[in-house]
């Protein structure tokens, strides 16, 4: 049985979240990337799909109006009994525009999505590599690099609205978004890198720990102004400095197929692929 609910009980949130550690455990990846979890957590809008099997909750879907996306998770311990085919057909049908999320294109998910008429339509990459002592290279001519300060905060979101100008996804970010990210626990102003020309905010490194040992390069931008100047070489090695100095060992960063330029930037830090996140739809959406 599933029902729909646009409003998690503290109960149904404990389980939904029990159900996601879950499967990571067992898979080695995440089902709800950080907008579905921010939902599940309540800080933003979303509707529950949550499959019950009488004794409680043993899977659930997420469907993200913000990224318009649909991401499920089943108990790995409930598994082949139909739930995850029972929410994803209810998500499709009340969201049938909404694309799906497979986070580290597990066989299961594939198949699933090959038995629902979806098609893939978009990759996401997952690279990383070791971290220690970095080199950072010379600031470009004009610019310096500044720690975080509140008042950056409109400049950054502007320049990270020029840089991903057609991203489905970090293009939306605005003030009350970064505040949201912002008031996280594991927001750092230490880690989050900024480029200025002046005092005008061209660029940023934001970087992220998942514990003691591993960070993120959660979004690396540059004013499109303001390109070509080496500026993304060096922000990018002064967040794995910060990182490092940390105490981080291993760092990883996730990154559009489709985008040479990106790609091609972090290979040549020398990062190496590590996973593949993969988004489906219906065919014809």
């Amino acid at each position: 049985m599933t029902r729909s609910t646009s409003t998690l009980t503290d109960a149904e949130r404990d389980a939904v979240l029990r159900i996601a550690d879950a499967c990571h455990q067992t898979d080695g990846v995440a089902p709800f990337n950080e907008s579905a979890t921010l939902a599940i957590r309540g800080s933003r809008p979303a509707t529950f799909l949550l499959a019950d099997d009488g004794l409680g909750v043993v899977g659930a879907a997420a469907l993200d109006p913000r990224e318009r996306t649909i991401q499920l998770a089943v108990d790995p311990a409930h598994r082949r009994l139909g739930h995850g085919t029972a929410l994803l057909e209810e998500a499709l049908a009340e969201q049938p525009d909404h694309a799906v999320w497979a986070f580290g294109t597990l066989p299961a998910a594939v198949a699933l999505a090959a038995r629902l008429d979806l098609v893939p339509v978009r990759e996401l990459l997952k690279l990383g590599r070791e971290i220690g002592p970095e080199e950072v290279p010379p600031t470009p001519d004009g610019y310096r690099l500044a720690t975080y300060e509140p008042g950056d905060a409109p400049g950054i979101v502007a320049t990270n609205a020029a840089a991903f100008a057609e991203h489905p996804e970090q293009g939306q970010l605005d003030l009350e978004g970064f505040s949201t990210l912002a008031a996280q626990d594991w927001f750092d102003p230490q880690g989050l890198v900024v480029a200025k020309r002046d005092d005008e905010v061209v660029g940023f490194h934001w970087t992220k720990r998942h514990g003691p040992d591993l960070g993120e390069v959660y979004v690396l931008a540059v004013h499109p102004d303001h390109a070509g100047q080496g500026l993304g070489k060096v922000l990018l090695a002064a967040g794995l400095t910060h990182l490092a100095e940390q105490g981080c060992t291993e760092v990883v960063l996730y990154v559009e197929a489709d985008q040479p330029r990106a790609v091609g930037l972090y290979r040549s830090a020398s990062f190496v692929d590590v996973g593949k996140d993969t988004q489906f739809r219906l065919q014809g959406e």
